[in-house]
């Protein structure tokens, strides 16, 4: 670890397991300050067990949004070095069988509510020199499988 990772401070989008978890404990173990979301309150003392700072955030609440936004950059003194959007919600199911409002959380989340987080950090992540916005997508933005329309569309927007 050096001064420069130490210094360097990430908030991740969708920590409770996968993707999100294995790169938030992998730039913790780097030495990277990590700032882990998850969704759900039950995951955010099972993150902070690993050692890492975690706030719930719900990409579907814009209250949420604006809360962890606070916290995060209260935390870290207004400078963030990069945030990675990986967090996701996939609704299976027919199409036909979704109600609207299930595709409009499908949307919430995957769409707007990333780009609500994201909106909200530029200013913050202009005055790091170096910082990064990196989005995570998936494979099912560029191919479809069956039963999952709702996923497959806010993937692909």
């Amino acid at each position: 670890m050096n001064s420069a990772q130490d210094s360097r401070k990430v908030l991740i989008t969708g920590c409770s397991s996968g993707i999100g978890l294995a790169i938030a404990t992998g730039l913790h173990k780097r030495g990277y300050q990590v700032y882990a979301s998850v969704r759900k309150k039950q995951d955010v003392e099972k993150i902070r067990q690993l050692g890492l700072n975690c706030v719930q955030l719900d990409l579907a609440d814009a209250n949420s949004i604006q809360q962890a936004v606070y916290w995060v950059l209260e935390q870290t003194d207004n400078q963030l070095y990069a945030l990675i959007n990986n967090g996701a919600y996939g609704q299976p199911g027919a199409v036909e069988d979704l109600s609207t409002d299930i595709l409009r959380r499908q949307f919430e989340t995957n769409l707007f509510g990333t780009h609500e987080l994201t909106r909200l950090l530029i200013p913050t992540l202009r005055q790091q020199p170096r910082s990064h916005i990196i989005q995570i997508s998936s494979m099912l933005g560029f191919i479809c499988l069956p039963y999952r329309g709702a996923y497959n569309a806010s993937k692909y927007a």
